[in-house]
């Protein structure tokens, strides 16, 4: 009789244990996990409030609709050349460390915005500072993420992650909206509490765990920071993975940044825009979990060829310029073919060595801005030019077909990944 455990080894006829359904129970049973999970949320939520109550303040105190839309606008600067700098200095440290000094430093910078009276101009360089400081905890949290889960709890927590961004973006958008109604002040205080909240769940649930990378080994930060980026262009798994993260978040942003016109050519106003920003963020978080959960891991690398033209097959749609009915479920289509992004972040984390990850993951998550601000911000131009929105949109549907054909035509294949895989990770201890 055989010692195996049949746990391990599976039923008669069905998937090994390794290859089973994963259960969201596996990632937050581990109180690493689950503490991640639950600073994430808050400093998540709190990044969302604190762009509708800076809004709402800057709105208040100067009347200007230009300088309350670049207060939100702002928040993405950092991504042009900031962000990859501070993934080299993330790498430096470690990362559970930069993930609360990053939510100490936007408590004590969004506190600053509680002084009365406080000038514009010293408001914005606030708020520039808060936003400058995201590049470095996004860096430092996909990194700590790694270190505390592998394999496919990795994959698990990754989708737990989305979704619960998903969520905490609409809970925190809501709430800043209604606080900053009553007192923009308000939703500032609250913001700055879950900033101090987030750092005291990851300080004191969080496992210590010290660079790699030694002092003495130090080269510049822009040497470093350079480094990065050519582990990014020349390794061809981190490179393609990437490509594909760029292209799926060009197109998936699209019906969420343009809702604004949509809504204005169905002859709707505010509350329709409202609605379709919603139900795309919807569709995401809820194809995200059930991919998740009931797709076995050998099956997810696989699906994701496929599914990756879910996306321009959703935009492609608006060429029959459907009624808000037609834009809802076009909307939500979007959403949901976002389902493929947490096997393909989780094979990004685990083909990164130890030590780089802060600069890599700083570089790919720029890249991800930049694609989703440049999709925006063209078809937005081709429609001030004239074209009814629904057909700029079907528009950038049909290229990002061609975009994701020659994406996913060179696509790395599993043995390709594993082998990456193998690369990145820590040497083993020699046998005593």
């Amino acid at each position: 009789m055989s010692d195996q455990n049949p746990k391990a080894a599976g039923s008669p006829g069905g998937p090994p244990e390794s290859d089973r359904r994963p259960r969201f129970s596996d990632v937050v049973r581990d109180r690493e996990a689950a503490a991640y999970l639950l600073a994430f949320c808050l400093s998540n939520a709190g990044s969302m409030l604190n762009r509708v109550a800076v809004t709402a303040l800057v709105w208040a105190n100067t009347g200007s609709s230009a300088l309350a839309v670049a207060s939100f606008a702002i928040s993405y600067a950092p991504y042009l050349g900031l962000a990859q700098v501070l993934g080299a200095v993330v790498d430096r440290y470690a990362y559970r460390n930069v993930m609360v000094a990053c939510d100490v430093a936007r408590a004590g910078l969004v506190a600053l915005l509680l002084i009365p009276g406080m000038p514009v101009p010293a408001m914005m360089a606030v708020v520039f500072a808060v936003a400058a400081v995201q590049p470095a905890y996004n860096a430092a949290r996909t990194a700590t993420l790694a270190q505390i889960l592998t394999g496919d709890r990795l994959a698990t927590a990754m989708a737990l992650t989305m979704s619960t961004a998903g969520i905490a973006q609409i809970l925190g958008f809501l709430a800043g909206g209604l606080l900053s109604s009553v007192d923009p002040y308000i939703a500032l205080a609250v913001n700055a509490a879950l900033f101090a909240v987030s750092a005291v769940a990851v300080l004191g649930l969080v496992k210590y765990r010290p660079s790699v990378n030694k002092r003495e080994e130090r080269r510049h930060v822009l040497a470093e920071t350079a480094d990065g980026l050519r582990m990014l262009r020349d390794n061809r798994v981190l490179r393609t993975v990437s490509l594909g993260i760029w292209g799926l978040y060009a197109l998936t942003a699209v019906p969420e940044g343009v809702a604004v016109l949509w809504a204005a050519h169905l002859g709707r106003g505010s509350a329709t825009q409202g609605l379709i920003m919603a139900i795309d963020a919807a569709g995401a978080v809820v194809a995200v979990l059930l991919f998740a959960r009931f797709v076995r891991p050998s099956m997810r690398y696989k699906l994701i060829r496929p599914l990756a033209f879910l996306a321009p097959l959703a935009l492609t749609a608006a060429l029959l310029d459907p009624p808000l009915p037609g834009v809802l479920v076009l909307a939500a289509g979007a959403g949901a073919a976002t389902m493929i992004m947490a096997p393909m972040n989780a094979t990004l984390a685990q083909c990164i060595p130890e030590g780089w990850r802060g600069r890599v993951v700083s570089a790919v998550n720029a890249g991800l801005q930049l694609s989703q601000g440049i999709a925006i911000a063209g078809v937005g131009l081709v429609a001030e030019l004239g074209v009814p929105v629904p057909y700029a949109v079907g528009a950038w549907g049909v290229v990002g077909f061609a975009i994701h054909f020659l994406i996913t035509r060179a696509w790395p294949g599993p043995d390709e990944v594993e082998a990456a895989k193998a690369a990145a990770a820590p040497p083993q201890p020699a046998a005593s």
